[in-house]
């Protein structure tokens, strides 16, 4: 096996190197789903770094056209403008969460920018062939939604989803990343995309209530959850542009919840799922 593979997320193929066959092994087993023969875009250059300062605060610097930051075992540079990345784990296990860490950041930038997509932080659900967006800031229960979808849903991400634009309707698309809680039992990588039924909002409450929001108020509540997508002022405008074109063709809600089975057959009966 050579020190390289190649990868196609959401569309964008990247091309990855990496220290040694081994290193390429492991990650060809991490994203197997998403290997590719595609001719890539973008390069990311994996590096064996075993100096990383693992306890020092995790930082992260956005310029122009680079991202620089430094996050436990991984660090690394993102150059916008190049097309391409050097991230360097501190260990072979950490590998894919320096790789995974470019390239979700490369799909939040690029997707807006090129009108495509978003990529947003929550869970993505397949209920009755039918793709369901869980999004919303940490603790309101993004994982708990997956736990409770066993026998009742497909979970194809708990970490950060694609919903696309680039077709004639919005489509909800897997990602390899999933979050460093998720029991790894339930971590099952898939490379999918399914017709997109609702984007949810969520919070927890002592009643389920599906509450539509206006246009304005779905943008802002999404970028109450998404701030670093618009730290970048050459980002922000086209995020704006693509959330405001999102939530004018899929149907947002502020989904207030109580973390039982029984939110399945209230939203096949609230969003005409059955």
């Amino acid at each position: 096996m050579t020190n390289s593979l190649v990868l196609t997320v959401a569309g964008l193929t990247f091309a990855v190197t990496t220290p040694s066959a081994e290193w390429t092994a492991e990650l060809a087993g991490r994203y197997s789903p998403f290997l590719s023969t595609a001719r890539p875009g973008w390069r990311i250059d994996l590096r064996h770094q075993p100096g990383i300062d693992v306890a020092a605060p995790p930082w992260v610097i956005h310029e122009e056209q680079e991202t620089r930051f430094s996050v436990g075992v991984i660090a690394g540079t993102i150059d916008l403008a190049g097309r391409q990345a050097e991230v360097a784990a501190s260990a072979p296990g950490y590998g894919g969460s320096a790789v995974d860490r470019a390239i979700s950041f490369i799909l939040m930038q690029e997707l807006p920018r090129a009108g495509a997509g978003l990529l947003l932080h929550g869970v993505a659900t397949v209920r009755r062939g039918w793709g369901l967006a869980h999004c919303g800031r940490s603790g309101v229960g993004k994982t708990t939604t997956a736990r409770l979808a066993a026998g009742q849903a497909d979970v194809l991400v708990d970490e950060n989803l694609v919903i696309s634009l680039a077709g004639p309707q919005p489509r909800l698309l897997s990602t390899p990343f999933w979050g460093g809680s998720t029991p790894l039992e339930m971590i099952q990588r898939v490379n999918r995309q399914t017709p997109l039924r609702a984007l949810l909002l969520l919070e927890h409450g002592p009643e389920f209530e599906l509450r539509p929001l206006a246009h304005g108020e779905a943008v802002l509540a999404l970028l109450t959850t998404e701030k670093v997508a618009v730290e970048r002022v050459s980002s922000a405008s086209a995020w704006l542009a693509t959330a405001e074109a999102l939530v004018a063709q899929v149907p947002t809600y502020r989904f207030f919840f109580r973390p039982t089975a029984e939110l399945w057959p209230f939203l096949d009966q609230a969003l005409g799922l059955e």
